[in-house]
């Protein structure tokens, strides 16, 4: 009988996480479809605009990818903290090497330790909550002057969220830093691969 009752909750569980994972997939595809009619010239301006020469602009390529509330990447208020403390504990060992015992190396370690504690404090937040659709991370791929006569590959990455507000999360390189700096600090993968 208890076999049976256990067999039963497995199979309800599966349905339920298989069910939710649907959802999630099904969402994703639809905020994709409005991106690709309504969102990419709204990529495309708020780019150009903030370009040096705009008319040096060349699109090359968008890729998105469906962004689940426990990619704590995502979270901007973790990632702003993320890239933060990061950039804190690159400058720190440029400027303090081993002292941490004057006021400023201090106050700079107590900075570190805040926006650590937000880190993990979001980390454990997102790992409590049941996995749900958040949005859609667009990364987007262009030419651009950087300087006059000289043309460079940039590629940002943009998050439609699935309120409809947008945010710029920022260039490709730097995502990929803090990406790595998130694994090696929380000893897990920030998000999961789609």
């Amino acid at each position: 009988m208890k076999i049976k009752t256990l067999l039963l909750m497995a199979l309800v569980l599966l349905t339920i996480g298989c069910t939710r994972e649907q959802s999630i997939e099904k969402l994703g595809r639809e905020k994709m479809e409005q991106i690709e009619k309504e969102g990419l010239p709204h990529i495309q301006k708020m780019i150009v605009n903030n370009l040096k020469e705009p008319e040096s602009y060349e699109p090359i390529s968008t890729d998105m990818s469906i962004v689940t509330s426990d990619m704590i990447i995502y979270d901007s208020d973790a990632f702003i903290a993320l890239r933060d403390l990061e950039r804190s504990i690159r400058d720190f060992k440029e400027t303090y090497g081993n002292d941490s015992t004057s006021q400023e190396a201090r106050y700079e370690l107590q900075f570190m330790q805040n926006m650590e504690d937000v880190v993990y404090q979001r980390y454990k937040i997102t790992k409590r909550l049941p996995r749900e659709f958040e949005g859609i991370d667009v990364y987007h791929q262009f030419y651009a002057n950087d300087r006059p006569g000289h043309k460079a590959k940039k590629g940002y990455h943009i998050i439609f969220h699935k309120d409809n507000h947008t945010t710029l999360l920022c260039d490709h390189d730097e995502f990929l830093r803090i990406q790595s700096f998130a694994r090696e600090l929380l000893k897990d993968t920030p998000y999961r691969s789609n």
